[in-house]
């Protein structure tokens, strides 16, 4: 089987490196559209290197993969694939995706029969967002997806206990970060019961994220859940995080039961804060070792427990590959 597979490919990078391991291991020989000057300069905001320079490091890069291949100059977005006769098959990208639906329909058009498409998962780098040639030149990561400088963070909240459980948890994650305490308008209850707490969660995330030039928003927000089968009101602490793209994650904590006089002074209006500060004497407990540092006299701190939170909502970006999905976003050319 012949397989087609098109692009800039102005930096090699770990995108790239999925899609010509599928093409090989796919195909039995591999046909590269490489876009012209001209294609490359009208789709790209950044300098290209010339078309010869592509070539050649195209060549030796693809040596490698121990099968016969050819690389042709491509000037405009659907290049050779639409009326090739020997082509089988075309891998792309998921956001090119939607261009592989096209190159089919000019081929029916032409009475072609339509190429089998592979398209590969979403490659991301440390922050979540796509690996691209484009980002690699602005010097924003480098081919592998890495940052080149420290993640930034913001949190939804300036309590130090959130702020650092934020710090240990990505710091452990995602290695080299910059975390900032945000203050939120409170516009919500200030005591959140049930699905409330989780919107408060994603509003102090979506906030945060734009509030400030950072690569990850992150809300947290503890509040009662009733639980139907055991007729009582748990605490849970539930973390939103939201990043540059858009994506969103949660995840939340243990839930534990506060003493009933909580429970009914919450009832009335109450905080949670407010009436333990007043059954324990310790001003403004939930900064710091939390009411579930006292009611567990200590084996158990706030900070411990909203770490479990933020690690639970970082969990599908720590395995991406068993939770990303193939988008349908579109693009001008395959494998940017």
């Amino acid at each position: 089987m012949r397989v087609g597979v098109g692009g800039t490919f102005n930096v090699l990078h770990k995108g790239h490196e999925l899609l010509f391991e599928t093409a090989f291991t796919v195909g039995d020989s591999v046909e590269v559209g490489l876009t012209s000057d001209e294609l490359a300069k009208s789709i790209k905001s950044v300098p290209v290197a010339p078309y010869f320079q592509r070539k050649k490091n195209l060549a030796k890069y693809l040596a490698r993969f121990g099968k016969p291949f050819d690389i042709v100059m491509i000037s405009d977005s659907v290049g050779t694939a639409a009326t090739s006769e020997t082509l089988d098959a075309i891998v792309v990208s998921p956001e090119t995706r939607s261009q592989a639906d096209r190159i089919n329909e000019l081929r029916r058009r032409n009475g072609l029969k339509p190429l089998k498409v592979f398209p590969i998962k979403e490659v991301r780098a440390d922050d979540s967002r796509l690996i691209s040639a484009s980002r690699i030149v602005k010097g924003e990561i480098d081919k592998e997806g890495r940052l080149l400088h420290a993640v930034r963070v913001a949190v939804g909240s300036t309590n130090k206990v959130k702020v650092d459980a934020v710090r240990n948890i990505f710091t452990q994650a995602l290695g080299l970060v910059e975390v900032r305490g945000i203050g939120i308008d409170q516009t919500g209850d200030k005591q959140p019961l049930g699905e409330k707490t989780i919107r408060g969660a994603v509003r102090r995330a979506k906030q945060a994220l734009s509030s400030e030039k950072a690569d990850f928003g992150v809300g947290i927000e503890a509040g009662l859940f009733y639980n139907r089968t055991l007729g009582r009101y748990l605490d849970i602490q539930y973390c939103a995080i939201v990043d540059s793209s858009g994506r969103m994650t949660v995840g939340h904590g243990p839930g534990f039961e506060y003493p009933p006089e909580v429970i009914a002074a919450v009832l009335k209006g109450a905080t949670v804060g407010d009436t333990m500060s007043r059954i324990t004497e310790i001003e403004r407990i939930g900064h710091k070792m939390g009411s579930v540092g006292y009611l567990s006299d200590g084996l158990i701190d706030r900070t411990s427990l909203t770490e479990i939170a933020v690690l639970m909502a970082l969990i599908p970006r720590i395995r991406p590959e068993l939770y990303d999905q193939p988008s349908q976003a579109s693009s001008a050319v395959a494998a940017r």
